[in-house]
């Protein structure tokens, strides 16, 4: 699960941190921080009003992820710094993808326009997470630090925030099919901004909705439940909504939008029946939300002609 710091996760933070200090170049500090210099960042960047959150596996904190300022000067005050680490025992579990979605989707666009990486060359791993979001190489310097008694290069990889697609899932509750179609759609392009919320938002998850993307390699288990006024003050590129059934009643966005789209589903959460069922209603929707944002992403993001199938039932 993804929170937000507090300052008592200062000495899990560094656990991890240290060891990229002491045993890699990841990092170019060159001495082990302190709990108590630890807990003072962390206050510093809680008060400068900065994005920052733990991921926790059965209550232990194994990664981490901020924003801080990416220079003093006043005319970078829109320009932030990104940082993630991981602890070296939880790597290759995709930690760092799930905490980018969920960093990219808590920044006030209001505050910050672009958000820098540096990385320590070379970092194979790193270049390929910030890619697949949507940062670009902007600069590589040689032999600017040295550490180990070694030169060590730094690149700086940049996302300019208003250059994404920007979309916004609607529904009633916000727990299980606006939640599945945000996990599909963030899946197709890392690099759009993908937020879904409710009218009356539930404020937790359906479990049913967790396990069924869970079936098919998506983690939603970090999302959360909110209320459509925390997107009001935002302009987005689409609002779907995802209602279905004649009993439903769409919900209405009255904030700036360029496009509105209904692509309507069945509510799996009002099945009734054995477990099995149940369950199996579960995957039905998931399968038709998966489809039907797939359509959607090909056809009005990627403007591409979906293939006609060959299958010869006219599908």
């Amino acid at each position: 699960m993804i929170r937000k710091v507090t300052i008592g996760d200062a000495g899990r933070i560094c656990d991890i941190y240290n060891y990229y200090v002491e045993n890699t170049a990841v990092s170019f500090e060159t001495d082990a921080v302190c709990i108590k210099d630890m807990e003072q960042r962390i206050q510093d960047f809680i008060s400068g009003g900065y994005p920052y959150f733990v991921y926790e596996i059965n209550n232990i904190v194994v990664g981490y992820c901020y924003l801080h300022a990416w220079s003093g000067r006043c005319a970078y005050r829109t320009s932030v710094e990104i940082s993630i680490y991981i602890d070296k025992d939880y790597l290759n579990k995709q930690i760092g993808s799930v905490m980018m979605d969920h960093l990219l989707n808590k920044i006030d666009l209001s505050r910050f326009h672009t958000i820098i990486a540096g990385i320590a060359l070379p970092n194979e791993a790193s270049i390929a997470l910030h890619e697949k979001y949507g940062f670009k190489n902007i600069s590589h310097f040689k032999e600017i630090g040295n550490k180990f008694a070694e030169w060590r290069d730094l690149g700086h990889w940049q996302l300019i925030l208003e250059d994404r697609v920007k979309v916004l899932i609607l529904c009633t509750g916000n727990s299980c099919r606006s939640q599945m179609a945000h996990g599909f759609l963030q899946s197709f392009d890392k690099g759009m901004k993908v937020c879904s919320a409710g009218t009356d938002a539930a404020g937790k998850l359906n479990a049913g909705a967790v396990k069924a993307m869970k079936e098919v390699g998506i983690d939603i288990s970090g999302h959360t439940s909110d209320s459509v006024e925390k997107y009001l003050d935002q302009d987005w590129d689409y609002v779907i909504t995802v209602c279905g059934g004649a009993n439903e009643v769409c919900p209405a966005f009255t904030g700036n939008v360029k496009h509105r789209i209904h692509i309507g589903f069945d509510d799996p959460s009002h099945a009734t029946g054995s477990p099995d069922f149940i369950e199996s209603e579960f995957r039905r929707v998931r399968d038709e939300i998966k489809s039907g944002f797939f359509e959607f992403y090909i056809k009005e993001i990627k403007k591409q002609v979906l293939p006609e199938c060959s299958c010869g039932r006219g599908c």
